[in-house]
């Protein structure tokens, strides 16, 4: 039996929306309601039409057109279900709606801080369900939903930009989600088995964090980082805490490949404070985000750039906690400073998804590349093999890092055995 899915998540742009709503509306039925379902009125039939709808084709083109007519009324049940949700989310803005930002949480709760202060809201139902209708012969479908379904993440993200509903006592509903811009970063969800969830987006700039030892870095996650960047265009840097460990000759060398590329890297000390000024500078005017495996310094380096920051993280924590499972890992922090800015301190990771996106322009995503491209005998060039390649050419004759090349023929090489890239340290 088909079914026609209709799903009902509020993304918004401009809080009075009506008429832009409705034309969207009218626009859908229009285009969705097949042309030739016609009302029949009392017009006489002639004896072809009878022996037509006699017949056995004719039977099944008359339950055409009434699967055609029913399928058309739930789109346009759904699409007026939509215009009224639009009018009654507009009238609530003026009744008291606030624009806010999504700082901690997850699982339902989230920390939303508002103009008027911090609130702790839950999500309105409709935004995470997704309705089916029935268009079949034997249902009516008008008015008649099959199933709802509840999504299995929340529609919400560290980082969205919300509207909400206060209801008093320092809590609210979420309403309304803003329509996203910047770029964001996804990892497994701690439930295992249900996937993986946005841990933070709205970013501007993605920060590859590492220490200078203990843990040792691994450079090759740091490509991965830095591919991830390239893909949604963003900012990136890279960060080597604990300095005051010293850095090895062999690290220095490949930080020095780095800054060749144009990636700027910080050398910074929460013990000492060595480098931190020039750091925090950096962040300033940018949501940011800290991206690196467990250990590498992350808390004691926000303490150093703010003091009392990692402090704050473990009060957003009690305050948020609700419940097991109740925190992504993910902490949205403003910035001191005239030019303000955000900072995301992110838990820990041991694997990076790269999506089927972004491995279909991996060549583009590592910019020592790109003067290369399109420069191949072959327009399909894999830059693994194939003859009269000038991205191999120019490694051959130096123009290319090596170890570069490497990270990007492993992520090759997996990429042709698997759809969504999940790459271990």
């Amino acid at each position: 039996m088909p079914f026609a899915v209709c799903s009902v998540f509020s993304y918004v742009d401009i809080p009075r929306r009506q008429d832009a709503t409705r034309a969207i509306v009218i626009g859908v039925i229009a285009v969705a309601a097949p042309p030739r379902v016609r009302r029949r009125t009392g017009t006489a039939r002639t004896d072809n039409q009878r022996a037509e709808e006699r017949s056995p084709l004719g039977k099944k083109s008359r339950q055409h057109r009434i699967d055609e007519a029913q399928a058309a009324a739930a789109i346009e049940d759904a699409a007026l279900a939509i215009l009224a949700e639009a009018a009654a989310g507009a009238a609530a803005t003026e009744k008291g709606f606030l624009e806010g930002l999504i700082v901690a949480g997850s699982r339902g709760v989230y920390r939303v801080e508002t103009e008027t202060g911090p609130l702790l809201c839950s999500i309105r139902g409709r935004l995470r369900k997704q309705f089916t209708y029935a268009k079949s012969g034997q249902t009516s479908a008008r008015h008649s939903v099959k199933s709802v379904k509840v999504q299995g993440h929340d529609p919400v993200s560290i980082g969205d930009r919300v509207r909400v509903l206060p209801s008093g006592g320092g809590e609210g509903t979420i309403e309304e989600i803003v329509a996203r811009v910047g770029g964001s970063f996804s990892r497994a969800d701690p439930d295992k088995g249900r996937g993986r969830l946005t841990a933070i987006t709205g970013l501007d700039q993605i920060v590859a964090s590492f220490a200078a030892q203990e843990p040792t870095p691994h450079l090759r996650v740091l490509d991965r980082l830095l591919v991830l960047a390239e893909a949604q265009e963003l900012a990136a840097s890279i960060c080597i805490g604990k300095l005051d460990l010293g850095v090895e000759p062999w690290l220095a060398a490949r930080l020095a490949v780095y800054r060749g590329l144009g990636y700027p890297v910080y050398l910074v000390s929460a013990q000492t404070g060595e480098g931190v000024a020039a750091f925090g500078e950096s962040l300033g005017g940018r949501t940011s985000a800290l991206l690196g495996p467990s250990g590498v310094g992350k808390s004691s380096l926000l303490n150093a750039l703010q003091p009392g920051l990692a402090q704050k993280v473990g009060a957003v924590g009690t305050t948020t906690h609700k419940g097991r499972h109740t925190t992504t890992g993910t902490r949205l922090f403003p910035l001191d400073g005239p030019a303000g800015g955000y900072l995301a301190d992110t838990a820990g990771f041991r694997s990076l998804a790269l999506g089927r996106d972004t491995l279909d322009r991996l060549d583009w995503c590592f910019r020592e590349f790109r003067p290369y491209l399109g420069e191949c005998a072959h327009n399909d060039c894999t830059h693994l093999h194939e003859p009269k390649c000038a991205v191999r050419d120019a490694l051959a004759a130096g123009q290319i890092d090596p170890e570069r090349y490497d990270s990007y023929r492993r992520l090759s090489n997996a990429a042709a055995e698997t759809f969504d890239l999940d790459i271990e340290e």
